[in-house]
C-alpha cells in the first residue's frame, strides 16, 4: 500500500482551501507519511482532501519554494530527496551559524527569549509522549530559529531565514527518520537553554556544534 493510499484527512471546509492544504501536506512531509521521493499527484491529493485542484496547486508551489517539495518538468512534484553529501554541508553551515549565534547570546538572553526556547521545549515534551513527530520537528525548528532571532545579528537572522527551508528539507534541523527516543531529546533542548542563560559562552558554543554534528537535532 503507498503512502497515498494511507493518506486520510477530513474534508476541507471552503474557508481553508490553499491554506489548510498546504498545512495538510506540509505536516505529512514533516512527519513522514509522504516519505522523500514520493510524487505528490495534484488530483489525486486535491480529491482527497474535498477541494479543487487550484488551492493543490498553490499550496505545492508553496512548498517548492520552502525546499519541502521538487517540481520535475513534465513529470510532476515529488518530495524533495537529498543526497548525504548535500546534508552534511548543511549541517556544517547550520552548526556554524548556531554556534556563534550561542557564543553571542549566552550571558546576554533577555527573558523574552527565555520564555521563547522554554515554550519551544515543552511543546517538544508534549509532542514526544503523543508521539506526533509532525508538531515536534516545528517546535524543534522553532528552538533552533529563536536562538538565531536572540542573537540581534540582522545578518546570521538573514542567512538562517534562507537557509531554514532548506534544513527542513534536508532533515538537517530534526530529522523525521531519526529513531532516538524524541522525550530525552526534549529535555537536551532544555539542557541547551541552561547553558545559554549561564556566563560561558565557549561552552555553550561547542555544545551547540556538538549538537548538531552528532543528533542532527
Amino acid at each position: 500500500m503507498s503512502a497515498a493510499d494511507d493518506f486520510a484527512h477530513p474534508p476541507l471546509s471552503r474557508h481553508l482551501l490553499s491554506e489548510g492544504a498546504y498545512e495538510i501536506v506540509r505536516k505529512s512531509i514533516l512527519d513522514g507519511t509522504f516519505p522523500p521521493g514520493h510524487q505528490l499527484v495534484e488530483s489525486q491529493l486535491a480529491r482527497k482532501l474535498n477541494v479543487s485542484q487550484a488551492p493543490m496547486r498553490e499550496a505545492l508551489r508553496r512548498l517548492n519554494h520552502e525546499g519541502l517539495v521538487t517540481v520535475i518538468p513534465y513529470k510532476g512534484s515529488y518530495v524533495t530527496e537529498v543526497s548525504e553529501s548535500e546534508a552534511a554541508q548543511a549541517r556544517e553551515v547550520r552548526n556554524a551559524l548556531e554556534e556563534l549565534a550561542a557564543r553571542t547570546v549566552t550571558g546576554n538572553l533577555g527573558d523574552e527569549y527565555v520564555q521563547r526556547l522554554t515554550a519551544e521545549v515543552e511543546g517538544m515534551r508534549k509532542a514526544a509522549t503523543v508521539n506526533d513527530i509532525a508538531a515536534f520537528r516545528l517546535h524543534d525548528t522553532a528552538f533552533h530559529r529563536t536562538v538565531i532571532e536572540a542573537s540581534g545579528n540582522a545578518y546570521l537572522i538573514r542567512m538562517w531565514t534562507q537557509i531554514e527551508p532548506i534544513l527542513t528539507a534536508l532533515g538537517v534541523v530534526s530529522d523525521p527518520r531519526w529513531t532516538g527516543d524524541r522525550s530525552v531529546m526534549a529535555e537536551v533542548h532544555g539542557n541547551l537553554v541552561t547553558l545559554l542563560t549561564g556566563n560561558d559562552p565557549e561552552a555553550a558554543g561547542m555544545k551547540f556544534r556538538e549538537h548538531g554534528r552528532n543528533l542532527a537535532h
